[in-house]
């Protein structure tokens, strides 16, 4: 799985599954331009990026401010020439607790980040990655869309929207041979998860695998460790598996 050549952007870049999926695109054979609102951590992954012979650039990056996500996808593109994969890392989840205990402000946030942040760097990246007749995005999603998890709406709900997201968009740019794809990273120790056990480097083969798919790779689907997921929760996917295939 190589990506020499190409030139992958990374949200949520400076630290956890983020710098380290970034640090496995750079091993990989990609310039990788970190993006993240913590310009400082950034700099230290750029240089573990240098030290192990491998190039970056660092842009501050706020994904909810939709004009600033354009003017460093065109500053990436006019400096680079191309944007071969998006992977939209960055997230937050502060805001578990019963449904009846979250006010809407709140729950507006996570979504904010988790799901119109994303919308927004795929809506900047398409048109580059659609007139250069390539692009693999790469959206790190959550098992907690399916699990459903009491106190989990607002994180659940913006992941299950990332998955709905990507399977929306594979189907749109499919004929561009831009692959759209969703991960779960697993339960792995994050400052959003410091009680997990796994290490976010386990995160990584997932990320490179789906950042180098070839054209006739899979698109609009949902993975764990390489392997598929359901996008719906159980009672879901029965559901929607009838003659309709819709609500």
């Amino acid at each position: 799985m190589e990506l020499k050549g190409k030139v992958a952007l990374v949200t949520g870049a400076s630290r956890g599954i983020g710098a380290e999926i970034a640090l496995g695109y750079a091993r990989a054979g990609a310039h990788v331009v970190l993006t993240s609102r913590d310009e400082e951590r950034m700099q230290a992954v750029a240089e573990q990026i240098a030290a192990g012979g491998g190039s970056s650039s660092v842009f501050r990056l706020d994904v909810t401010e939709y004009a600033e996500v354009g003017r460093v996808v065109n500053r990436t593109v006019g400096e680079l020439g191309r944007i071969d994969v998006l992977c939209n890392n960055a997230g937050v989840n502060f805001a578990n607790g019963p449904v009846a205990e979250i006010p809407p402000e709140r729950f507006a946030n996570v979504f904010a980040v988790n799901t119109a942040g994303l919308y927004a760097c795929c809506y900047a990246v398409l048109p580059h990655m659609i007139a250069q007749g390539y692009g693999r995005i790469v959206n790190v999603s959550s098992a907690s869309a399916f699990m459903c998890q009491p106190g989990s709406a607002a994180y659940a709900g913006s992941k299950a929207a990332v998955n709905a997201l990507t399977a929306v968009l594979a189907k749109e740019v499919r004929e561009h041979d831009i692959l759209v794809n969703a991960m779960s990273p697993g339960a792995v120790r994050t400052d959003m998860n410091p009680t997990a056990d796994t290490h976010p480097v386990e995160a990584v083969p997932t990320a490179v695998w789906l950042a180098a798919l070839p054209a006739e790779g899979p698109t609009g689907r949902f993975y764990r460790f390489m392997e598929e997921l359901p996008m719906l929760p159980e009672h879901d996917r029965d559901f929607m598996s009838g003659p309709s295939g819709s609500r």
